[in-house]
């Protein structure tokens, strides 16, 4: 698989929409990432946190939080 990135100006969407009728009747997949919608640092931050903590968890290294207490503050 090859991934080609193209940076497309917010403005210029009939580019953008062409380019992407080209890619589907090309049979190929799009994916589209808006650089307005990335996470601020401290939300990042607290994502990939997260995502350590299930990692433990599911190792059994750390004990889990039951759903009954999450709600409990």
């Amino acid at each position: 698989m090859t991934t080609l990135t193209i940076e497309i100006p917010n403005d210029n969407s009939s580019l953008l929409s062409e380019l992407i009728k080209l890619t589907k009747n090309a049979g190929l997949n799009v994916r589209i990432d808006n650089d307005e919608d990335n996470l601020s640092e401290s939300e990042f931050q607290s994502l990939k946190n997260a995502a350590e903590e299930a990692v433990l968890i599911k190792k059994g290294l750390l004990k889990g939080i039951p759903v009954s207490e999450l709600w409990n503050d």
